[in-house]
This record gives C-alpha cells, sequence and structure tokens, in this order.
C-alpha cells in the first residue's frame, strides 16, 4: 500500500480525468442538441474570468446527464439515434458488471477485489438508468438532416459555367452545381426498419432501466443479506 499522498494524487487524477471526459461529452452534446450558448442565455453578463469557469462546470454537469448526446452519430437524429443511445447504454452497463467480477479487479488491481463496493454499485446503477432515460429524450428531439439540400429561388441562373477558385484542384469550380457538404454520419443508418420509434423509446426505456435495476440489486445484495440475518435472528 502507498502512502496517503499517493492515494489522494491517485484519486484526484481519476476525479481530474473523469471531469475532462465529462466536459468533453456535455460540450459536444450542448452542440449537438442545439442548445444557445451561455453568452447569448445570459446576455453576455459573464465576465471574462467567470465565463470559463461556468462554461466548464455547465459543460461536466451536461456531460454526466447527457453523456450520450456527445456522440458524433447522433446526429442523425430520428430512430438511429434513439438506437445509438440504447446500444452504448447497454454495452457501458456491460461492460461495468464485467469490471465488477472479482477476478478481472483481482487482474487489474491487486487486492482491488477484496473492497466493499456495494455504495459504488448502488449509484452506477442509478447513473445508468438516469442517463438511458435523459438522452433516449432527447435523442428523440434531434431532427434527422435533410437529405438534399435547398434549392433556393427560382429563377434563372445567369451566373457564368466557370468561376476561378484556388482550392479547386484545377484552379476552377462551376457555381451551378450546389456547395452542399456532405457528412456520411448523417447517412449511416435509419434505425430498425421493423420498429417504430415509440416503440425503440419503449424498448430502450426498459432496456435502462432494467440494467440500472440489474446493478443496483448487486449492490444491494449484502444489504439484504444482513436484513434477513437480522430478522431471522429476531424471529
Amino acid at each position: 500500500e502507498g502512502s496517503a499522498a499517493q492515494r489522494y494524487t491517485t484519486v484526484g487524477g481519476i476525479a481530474f480525468a473523469m471531469m475532462i471526459l465529462a466536459a468533453n461529452l456535455g460540450a459536444r452534446g450542448w452542440y449537438f442538441m442545439k442548445w444557445r450558448a451561455l453568452g447569448q442565455a445570459n446576455r453576455g453578463r459573464l465576465s471574462s474570468f467567470f465565463a470559463p469557469i461556468t462554461s466548464f462546470a455547465v459543460a461536466i454537469v451536461t456531460g454526466l446527464v447527457f453523456p450520450y448526446m456527445g456522440f458524433s452519430k447522433i446526429q442523425s437524429g430520428g430512430k438511429s439515434a434513439v438506437q445509438l443511445v440504447v446500444w452504448n447504454s447497454f454495452l457501458v452497463a456491460l461492460l461495468f458488471v464485467i469490471s465488477d467480477l472479482n477476478s478481472v479487479q483481482s487482474f487489474i488491481v491487486v487486492g482491488s477485489d477484496t473492497c466493499n463496493q456495494d455504495n459504488t454499485n448502488i449509484c452506477m446503477g442509478i447513473w445508468f438508468a438516469m442517463t438511458s432515460i435523459t438522452c433516449i429524450f432527447a435523442a428523440q428531439k434531434i431532427r434527422p438532416p435533410s437529405s438534399s439540400p435547398s434549392n433556393g429561388e427560382d429563377e434563372e441562373d445567369k451566373d457564368p459555367i466557370l468561376v476561378e477558385d484556388h482550392s479547386s484542384p484545377v484552379g476552377y469550380k462551376v457555381p451551378n452545381f450546389p456547395d452542399f457538404p456532405i457528412d456520411p454520419i448523417y447517412y449511416g443508418g435509419k434505425g430498425l426498419s421493423c420498429c417504430s420509434l415509440r416503440a425503440e423509446i419503449m424498448f430502450g426505456l426498459v432496456v435502462g432501466i432494467g440494467v440500472g435495476a440489474f446493478v443496483v440489486s448487486t449492490g444491494l445484495y449484502d444489504y439484504l443479506e444482513d436484513f434477513h440475518d437480522y430478522v431471522a435472528e429476531s424471529v
């Protein structure tokens, strides 16, 4: 075992890394959900000193409440976004359950399998269920992108056939072609065709709450066992 300073430094480093990860997911999720910037929401009342601190704190909270909204593929919207949330929440919970096995813990950190992790499992189970619910309802509000650009006004095009453009490999571009960027993320999938959006939402809620309840139950096992022993002794 290390000294107290080593333990505190390790815990502090892990906490700071989690804050950075949550802030990253929260900032990306804030952008993908198209929320207004803090400066716009507060009408510029934040000072230049507190603005980055407040933004960092808000990004952390957003990342903890809406972690799966920070994934880039969430921009596809509709059923595809809901399916992404369900799959990732299930995958994260599965990895957490596997990491809770004594054989896995003893392989990663010697002696960690003897630690009491009931409170951790209870907190993580509640967090799994909460984030699944919040992200599913947030993902369904993201509209799928349009598959075609806007045509604009129906007027005769009087632009020249070619115009000079230094960014083009040949030095010219055709102005009549719409400059419409195509992101493969937007068109990567449309979700399950056999299920409606409401059906996927209901399935996701059942999976999220079920997985969260299972993780919580792993932490309540010892408490329930002590409670049963207490009742048996009292009777």
